[in-house]
């Protein structure tokens, strides 16, 4: 079980955003605890049994989440998805990797596509610094109903708006304004999202009217 008196003590130092010694003894133990429990959720089998027994580690090890939570096998997390806050109905694809040092937080009806980063952990520019991996940590946030086309990269500190959509393969370097959608590395604007995107789901297809009834009125 996780060690709640730890568990805050770390919390609030990870989320200090001042600099802190990344490979602490004591906190490196703290982090092989979760990414144990993470592992076990990796582990579990697919079965009606396997499913049950990922529910209860997740309520053990995540930091926060709603109903509807899916997550495909296997995910990696610093520390073991502790500081990871989902909401309601997102799905994370498999081999998501959360370097969740720091907060991330995902908001209801996501989409994380496969073999997305989402990065919270910076080290210093200093060479003398970094030789001893000193480290902190900017929080990430992704508003609600956001897509993450698989692949993609979310660097530390950044803010994504609702609805917004980032490009497979992306790296998101500057936070992402609500209804757009961005590609490219570094990440740029390609289009915003309008009105006529409840009317083609791809290019001139319209979108059938029993779609429209049933989702969108």
């Amino acid at each position: 079980m996780i060690d709640r008196q730890k568990d805050n003590k770390y919390h609030e130092m990870l989320n200090s955003g001042e600099m802190y010694d990344s490979v602490d003894e004591e906190f490196i133990d703290y982090q092989h605890e979760l990414v144990q429990r993470l592992n076990d959720f990796n582990n579990t089998p697919d079965t009606k049994a396997g499913l049950i027994e990922r529910e209860k580690i997740l309520r053990e090890i995540m930091g926060t989440y709603g109903e509807g939570l899916y997550i495909i096998p296997p995910i990696s997390a610093n520390c073991g998805l502790r500081h990871v806050h989902v909401g309601k109905n997102v799905v994370i694809n498999f081999n998501a990797s959360l370097v969740d040092d720091g907060d991330i937080f995902i908001g209801d009806d996501c989409m994380i596509g496969p073999n997305v980063s989402i990065v919270t952990a910076i080290h210093p520019i200093s060479p003398r610094l970094r030789r001893y991996k000193i480290q902190f940590n900017k929080p990430v946030h992704i508003g609600q109903n956001v897509w993450v086309g698989a692949g993609a990269i979310i660097l530390p500190g950044i803010t994504i708006g609702d609805n917004a959509i980032i490009g497979s393969g992306s790296v998101v370097t500057h936070d992402v304004e609500a209804n757009n959608i961005v590609v490219g590395n570094p990440a740029r604007l390609l289009r915003r999202i309008t009105a006529n995107d409840d009317i083609y789901y791809h290019k001139t297809k319209l979108i059938p009217p029993e779609f429209i009834d049933k989702y969108m009125k």
